[in-house]
């Protein structure tokens, strides 16, 4: 794990170095010399893990937990960007750590819509043999999508959903088999 969040910081620094002189008007949110924006984003978010029961039947969990990362923001052109994030998640329980990798295209002046994969880590995953009755797959695998509204340079409000692809989930106490961990997220972003 070590490595991979060594390689996205990486990723992070090469974008920021490959900047070039932005001459734009103001109300465009780079500002000038500035390609890459970084920023923290926040907010609610709500897991629904669906799977199935011993019965074979569909069955699941919904839980609701807070998320906080940040971001950078690259500019490909007037209406295309690049965006990698580093987020994580809690419940009372788990601690997750999420790296969605976006495309994302602005279709208005403050709209733009989102879309890319997602890799889930659990960082607390023990699977002791006391603790027989939940069982999670260390790392995930889910696609992302996404709408964000600018309200001013600095400030955004997103809205996002993750469908999980890989099975994850395995909780007897809940009865719950081969769960996928599907996530919908409400939340604010500040860009500095």
């Amino acid at each position: 794990m070590r490595k991979i969040v060594f390689l996205l910081l990486i990723a992070c620094a090469v974008e920021s170095s490959a900047q070039r002189e932005d001459k734009r008007p103001a109300s465009n949110p780079y500002r000038k010399g500035a390609n890459t924006l970084f920023g923290f984003v926040g907010g609610y978010n709500k897991s629904m893990i669906k799977g199935k029961d011993s019965y074979h039947l569909k069955t699941g969990y919904i839980g609701y937990e807070l998320y906080a990362g940040f971001f950078a923001d690259t500019r490909l052109n007037d209406h295309w960007r690049f965006e990698n994030e580093l987020l994580f998640s809690w419940t009372d329980d788990y601690h997750f750590i999420e790296i969605p990798i976006h495309i994302k295209y602005r279709f208005a002046n403050k709209w733009a819509a989102f879309a890319g994969p997602k890799i889930d880590f659990i960082c607390d995953n023990d699977n002791l043999p006391f603790e027989d009755r939940y069982q999670f797959a260390n790392l995930g695998v889910s696609g992302d999508a996404g709408l964000q509204y600018s309200f001013r340079k600095w400030l955004m409000l997103e809205t996002r959903y993750s469908r999980g692809f890989v099975r994850q989930v395995d909780d007897y106490m809940l009865d719950i088999l081969g769960g996928k961990r599907n996530t919908f997220r409400i939340g604010v972003g500040i860009v500095f």
